[in-house]
């Protein structure tokens, strides 16, 4: 078990203590193809900001010094100007400034992140820098101000390093946050390291949490509160205020919406239900059936000519046909070349095998998005890009409306719904079995990491993936139709 607090530690215990507690004594396990690619691409970013600063000194562990003992050396030196990663030790809480250089008789921190300046997450990586500037206070540094390093929307490929950022001040919220910060880091820090843990609360986070089943207040309940779907925030904190965790305790006055009792009342019952009006749901879509789905490539830094930072870019789709419900499905599909964008060869192809009839079957709204991006891209093929769009046939909606199994566990995930109405299509049997993995391995390719025989295997699973993603619709499409018969 670690014996002091990162900062990744101190954010969490700031959500849930018992979360935090549990963390520090999980059992490491190393991260997988998709986490260390985008660790990498964190690595780049950071590499490339640290070209600001020419003169930076990167401070690294010595066989005989601690990077923290170099730190505190190289911080008494006047002629050094900037470090980069100086680590800090202040009794349980440790850091690493990504940039420190000196003004003022003091220092500059500047935190490193790989979003854009107008990000929804704002506040967090805010709250990431103050935790440095907390530890770095501890330590007796005196920091003057605190900024964050994002990246610029405006960047392209092929621009210098220097455009590529912004540096924005946040020294006033950082102060406001530290303030914070004090009145509760000895408290958390002495529970961190105690036993027993700390006693949890329900929360929104409790969600995607790993322990929650397993360690936490979801041991030995069949189904918690947390199944309920859509529950409102303030429902969430009642129930927890009462100390309700298992579903079957739910109070007659929480007020569930239809859909939320119907999800409610299958899980109690352990069993499928299903709603009347799910075969007119199903008669009003056209044949003949087309089934879509598209794989995409985001990486932070741009791969292509004019793109920027994090561009989405559609590489591949997988088209499943049906002329009628007892028609053999036929299948079409289209993957890119890695080495250059191919949006307008995909835009095309995808044309060619919409047809112009019938209904084209999607789940959620990402194809929507991405055709729509398409249509505005390329002008000259609007009009069949919206005849598509005006076709597409979402049939997610129509499993959150009328159908609800046990296993869904409160979510209409793809990744929940397939397993548990078609628990005989899996993806076990593929080498490519998850859209992380899939982005990861394109995104090698494109950058030249895959090479020689290597990417006409890649190829081949990229190929078996979003094929058996647009089957897994095929037979979801057919389940719903059978249990439709069931019911009027």
């Amino acid at each position: 078990m670690p014996q002091t607090i990162t900062k990744s530690d101190w954010l969490l215990a700031k959500k849930c203590l018992t979360h935090a507690w549990l963390w520090l004594r999980r059992e490491q396990c190393p991260p997988n193809e998709a986490d260390r690619f985008r660790m990498e691409q964190g690595h780049q970013v950071g590499a490339l900001a640290r070209e600001l600063f020419p003169t930076g000194i990167l401070v690294t562990r010595t066989p005989d010094k601690t990077a923290s003992d170099l730190t505190q050396e190289l911080i008494t030196d006047p002629a050094i100007g900037t470090l980069f990663e100086a680590a800090f030790v202040a009794g349980r809480f440790t850091a690493h400034a990504d940039i420190l250089t000196r003004e003022q008789g003091g220092w500059h921190v500047l935190e490193v992140k790989s979003s854009f300046s107008d990000s929804s997450s704002l506040k967090d990586l805010i709250a990431d820098l103050a935790y440095t500037v907390f530890v770095l206070r501890r330590c007796g540094v005196l920091v003057n101000s605190a900024s964050l390093v994002l990246l610029s929307r405006g960047f392209r490929f092929g621009d210098n390093p220097d455009r590529l950022f912004e540096i924005i001040d946040q020294t006033a919220e950082v102060n406001l946050i530290i303030a914070t910060f004090e009145a509760t880091a000895d408290g958390i820090a002495t529970v961190l390291f105690a036993d027993p843990r700390p006693a949890p609360s329900l929360l929104s986070a409790c969600r995607d949490c790993a322990f929650f089943e397993t360690d936490c207040l979801g041991v030995g309940i069949a189904h918690s509160v947390l199944e309920i779907p859509g529950l409102h925030h303030t429902k969430l904190k009642r129930l927890s205020g009462a100390g309700i965790v298992d579903l079957a305790n739910t109070p007659a006055d929480l007020n569930l919406n239809e859909r939320q009792e119907h999800a409610r009342s299958a899980a109690l019952a352990d069993q499928l239900l299903v709603k009347p009006g799910l075969r007119a749901a199903l008669g009003s879509i056209q044949w003949p059936c087309r089934y879509l789905d598209f794989e995409t490539v985001a990486t932070v830094l741009p791969i292509y000519d004019g793109h920027g930072c994090h561009r989405q870019v559609v590489t591949q789709f997988s088209m499943h046909v049906k002329d009628d419900f007892r028609a053999a499905p036929r299948h079409h599909e289209y993957l890119a070349q890695a080495e250059h964008d191919c949006e307008r060869g995909l835009a095309e192809a995808l044309i060619n095998c919409a047809g112009d009839r019938g209904a084209i079957i999607v789940y959620s709204s990402f194809e929507r998005t991405r055709i729509t991006a398409l249509r505005d891209a390329f002008a000259d093929l609007a009009s069949p890009l919206e005849n598509i769009l005006d076709r597409l046939t979402d049939i997610l909606p129509i499993i959150q409306e009328y159908v609800y199994h046990p296993e869904f566990r409160g979510s209409y995930s793809i990744k929940k719904v397939l397993p548990a109405l078609v628990p005989t299509l899996t993806y076990s049997d593929l080498e490519i079995a998850n859209g992380d993995t899939a982005i990861t391995r394109f995104a090698r390719m494109a950058r030249g990491e895959i090479t020689g025989p290597d990417i006409v295997t890649t190829r081949e699973h990229l190929l078996r993936y979003c094929d058996r993603d647009t089957e897994a619709m095929v037979r979801l499409h057919e389940k719903l139709a059978e249990l439709s018969m069931a019911i009027p």
